[in-house]
């Protein structure tokens, strides 16, 4: 019974030995993927953490991380660099890197441009032909700053005479809650919802102006890829594009679930205010209409 046992042990040993070695040689077959957003992380990112936590990279063969962001400008940026394989950013402010010689393209796309011009009701601003002359809390490279002139073009409206007051993005909401500028231009399902919440907590009531609405009727997001990538390495491009497509469906699907996945992830986030930026994208920006209606 003795000589019994032992082997039993030593078998023991040898099969959890080859269920080590077994899990290894398949983590070695993930190929690590760096994938950036477009901005500091919040709820809208949601998909992008459900594909990583449901094993949808995984199966798709990649060993996902997810950066944050100061930008889409940083994100087109860093991917033609070399500094992140994958990202997720506005497609005007892709199309500008393209046109400095940036190598990515887009390789998906999610709904309408969610852009929204955001000012004090009451104030001096009563519609957007008043913005000239007005303080714009902006800081250069952000998506905004690309898109601003083309929109100001289509309205007829002097976007030189804007005062552009450099301020950083994390701060934009604040400087319009305390009046240090009188207008801003934030995305829905993003920092849309935080500057509303800065203004209700001052009892400031805002006006929201969709810029898709108001003549800007363009893409919005996209994934972003490198063009060596695109032509050498096209499974790898692929499974990014499937495994965060099955993230956005699940997520869409279950969102309360995909919620939990993201808080879990980062914890630092405001349940409630994250919550509210899932919804909206989900609902608003990533998916609008034709989009369910054509499945």
């Amino acid at each position: 019974m003795t000589q019994f046992r032992k082997w039993m042990g030593c078998i023991a040993v040898v099969v959890l030995l080859l269920a080590a070695l077994g899990f290894q040689v398949a983590a070695a077959e993930l190929t690590p993927a760096t994938i950036r957003m477009d901005f500091i992380i919040g709820g809208k990112h949601a998909p992008w953490f459900v594909a990583l936590d449901k094993g949808f990279y995984a199966k798709h063969g990649l060993a996902a991380t997810i950066q944050s962001s100061t930008g889409s400008a940083d994100t087109v940026r860093t991917i033609g660099a070399g500094g992140a394989d994958f990202g997720f950013a506005d497609i005007a402010t892709m199309i500008v890197g393209i046109s400095r010689g940036t190598p990515v393209r887009a390789v998906a796309q999610f709904g309408y441009v969610g852009a929204t011009i955001l000012w004090p009701e009451g104030g001096p601003i009563k519609s957007i032909k008043d913005l000239p002359g007005k303080s714009w809390a902006i800081s250069p490279g952000q998506a905004q700053w690309f898109l601003m002139p083309a929109y100001c073009r289509i309205n007829k409206i002097d976007f030189k005479a804007i005062k552009i007051q450099e301020t950083a993005a994390p701060i934009q909401p604040a400087a319009l809650a305390t009046k240090k500028a009188e207008f801003i231009v934030m995305y829905r399902a993003s920092n849309d919802e935080i500057a509303e919440r800065a203004a209700t907590k001052v009892g400031m009531k805002l006006t929201r102006v969709f810029m898709k609405d108001t003549g800007l009727d363009i893409y919005g997001h996209g994934l972003i890829a490198k063009d060596e990538d695109i032509k050498k390495r096209p499974a790898f491009v692929r499974a990014y594009v499937q495994g965060t497509l099955e993230g956005l469906r699940y997520a869409r699907d279950h969102q309360e679930e995909a919620l939990k996945i993201l808080l879990n992830h980062k914890p630092e986030l405001d349940p409630t205010l994250t919550a509210l930026q899932l919804k909206n994208a989900l609902t608003e920006v990533f998916l609008p209409l034709e989009s369910v209606q054509i499945g």
